[in-house]
């Protein structure tokens, strides 16, 4: 076996082959956090500006069945609330669940984002908590309203 300085070249290759490996790996899992952070921003950028067709585009079909123009609007308001939106930072990641939290940061406050991607990228889950301070109702009492 040929050596360099010593090392063994068939080491030296398996090592190479390792240490490419976990480059590659690690690279895919910090493409794929961005990946989630950006469908997560484009979709909290939809229920912002109350577009209703943007919010639900990359739902999986039961979520979108069960998300309605009323409760976008609503959440849209609250969010309007807290000032303008200027984006999303990462808090919690459980990549193993694909479940991901956001802190989606306004001008006057901040709100937090929760989401769960299949494999295939399409959403599963989506909730925006927005603080009760914002004196609007809740997607739930504004469901259960009657009209006057």
């Amino acid at each position: 076996m040929k050596t360099i300085e010593g090392v063994e070249l068939m080491n030296l290759r398996a090592a190479l082959v390792c240490a490419t490996a976990a480059l590659l790996i690690a690279g895919c899992s910090g493409q794929r956090v961005a990946d989630e952070t950006k469908i997560a921003d484009d979709v909290t950028r939809a229920v912002y500006n109350n577009d209703y067709a943007g919010t639900v585009k990359n739902f999986d079909d039961t979520l979108k069945g069960q998300v309605t123009r009323g409760q976008v609007g609503v959440i849209s308001d609250k969010l309007h609330a807290l000032g303008d939106y200027q984006g999303l930072t990462e808090v919690k990641s459980e990549p193993d669940y694909r479940r991901y939290t956001f802190e989606a940061k306004l001008t006057n406050g901040t709100a937090m984002v929760r989401m769960r991607v299949h494999a295939d990228g399409s959403i599963a889950a989506y909730r925006v908590d927005v603080p009760a301070a914002t004196g609007l109702p809740t997607p739930a009492s504004a469901a259960s309203a009657k009209p006057k």
